[in-house]
C-alpha cells in the first residue's frame, strides 16, 4: 500500500513538473514571438533637405567696390547674419541645407587669368554657419579661381566650421536619424556626354557610396548647362537620366545663373538649375528669380521609398533696383509668377 501511495505521489510530482515545463515553454514561445513581431515592425524615417543655387560670397578681381558684396558686408557692420536672414527659417527647419559655393574663401592673391575670378575672405564662412547651411558643393568653374591654394584654404575653413563639402573626387556622406545620404558633385563641362570614361566614373562613385560606404540614398549635384538659357539642353537631360539609371536618387543642377525647369524620371526628381542665390557676382542682374528646392525623402527600414517636394520661389535680393545679396522668399503674385515660369521650362 505504501509503495502504491509513493508511486502515485511520484507520478503526481512528475506530471506537475511536466505541466510547469510546458507552461514555461509556452511563455517563452510567446515572448519570442512578441520580440519577432517587434523586430518585423517597419521603421519609417523622413529626411528633409533644402537646396539653393549659386552662392558667391565675395567679389571678382578688379570689381568696382561700390555696390559690391564686400561693400555690403562692411555696410552691415560685418554682420554675418545679414545675408541669409530672410530664408534662415526654411534652412533651420530642415535636416540638411545644401548650396553651390561658387568661389573660394581664401587669403590667396594669385588668380587664374579670366574675366571673373571670384573669391571672398575666410571669415565669410560665418555667413554659411549663421545661415544654417550644413553642406556645399565645390564642383564648379570658380572653385579653383585662386589655384590650389584657394581650394586648400576653402576646405580648411569649412572643416574648421564643420561644414561638409563635396565635388569632383571628394564625396560626402551625412548621417541623419540613422540614415546615410551620399553626395557627389561634378562640373559636367569637363564630362562629355559621349565620354564613356566620365560616365563610368560617375557610376563607380555612386556604386561606391552605396555598396562600400553604406549610403541609403545618393544625390548628384551637377554644374552644367549654358549660362542664361532657361531650357535645359539635351546634354543635361541625357546626363541626368543616365545618373538616375546608374543608381542616384536625386539630381540637382546649377551654373546657368537663371532658374530652369524640373523633371520626374523613373520616380526620381531632377532640378536642372536652381539659379543664383546669394550671388556676389553681379551688382544688379536683369533676372533676380531664384528658388529653394525642398524635398522630404521617405525611408522604410533604410530603403528609400518615395518623396514629397516643394519649390519655394525666391528673389536673390530683398530690394528693388540693385542686388543687396539678401535672398528673400516671394509671396502672392510674384510667387505664382516664378512657379509658372519654372513650370513653363519643365518637362
Amino acid at each position: 500500500m505504501k509503495k502504491l501511495l509513493i508511486c502515485l505521489i511520484m507520478l503526481f510530482l512528475v506530471s506537475g513538473c511536466l505541466g510547469a515545463n510546458e507552461n514555461n515553454q509556452k511563455k517563452e514561445t510567446i515572448i519570442k514571438e512578441e520580440k519577432i513581431e517587434k523586430k518585423k515592425k517597419p521603421v519609417h524615417t523622413s529626411i528633409k533637405l533644402s537646396f539653393a543655387g549659386d552662392c558667391t560670397l565675395g567679389n571678382y578681381a578688379s570689381q568696382a567696390y561700390d555696390g559690391s558684396f564686400n561693400q555690403e558686408y562692411e555696410k552691415q557692420g560685418k554682420d554675418a547674419t545679414y545675408f541669409f536672414k530672410n530664408v534662415k527659417s526654411i534652412f533651420e527647419n530642415d535636416d540638411l541645407t545644401i548650396v553651390n559655393l561658387e568661389g573660394p574663401l581664401t587669403s590667396a592673391t594669385s588668380h587664374v587669368e579670366k574675366q571673373f575670378p571670384f573669391s571672398g575672405p575666410k571669415e565669410y564662412v560665418d555667413i554659411l554657419t549663421n545661415g544654417s547651411i550644413e553642406l556645399v558643393s565645390l564642383a564648379n568653374n570658380h572653385s579653383e579661381d585662386y589655384y590650389t591654394q584657394g581650394m586648400k584654404d576653402t576646405k580648411q575653413i569649412l572643416d574648421e566650421k564643420e561644414i561638409g563639402y563635396f565635388g569632383y573626387e571628394t564625396t560626402c556622406i551625412k548621417e541623419v536619424k540613422g540614415i546615410k545620404i551620399g553626395f557627389l558633385g561634378y562640373r559636367s563641362m569637363s564630362l562629355s556626354m559621349n565620354n564613356e570614361k566620365g560616365r563610368a566614373a560617375i557610376k563607380a562613385a555612386i556604386d561606391d557610396l552605396r555598396n562600400n560606404q553604406g549610403a541609403n540614398a545618393v544625390v548628384v549635384f551637377y554644374h552644367w548647362g549654358i549660362e542664361r538659357e532657361y531650357y535645359a539642353n539635351s546634354d543635361q537631360r541625357e546626363l541626368a537620366k543616365f545618373t538616375i539609371n546608374s543608381g542616384a536618387d536625386l539630381v540637382m543642377g546649377s551654373h546657368p545663373h537663371v532658374v530652369q525647369g524640373v523633371e520626374e524620371y523613373n520616380g526620381k526628381q531632377i532640378v536642372y538649375s536652381l539659379g543664383n542665390f546669394c550671388f556676389g557676382g553681379n551688382r544688379n542682374p536683369s533676372d533676380t528669380d531664384s528658388m529653394i528646392y525642398s524635398i522630404t525623402m521617405n525611408f522604410t527600414d533604410g530603403n528609400y521609398i518615395d518623396d514629397s517636394h516643394e519649390i519655394i520661389p525666391c528673389s536673390i535680393t530683398s530690394v528693388k533696383g540693385r542686388n543687396n545679396y539678401q535672398p528673400m522668399i516671394l509671396e502672392g503674385s510674384e510667387k505664382q509668377r516664378v512657379l509658372d515660369k519654372i513650370q513653363k521650362y519643365s518637362y
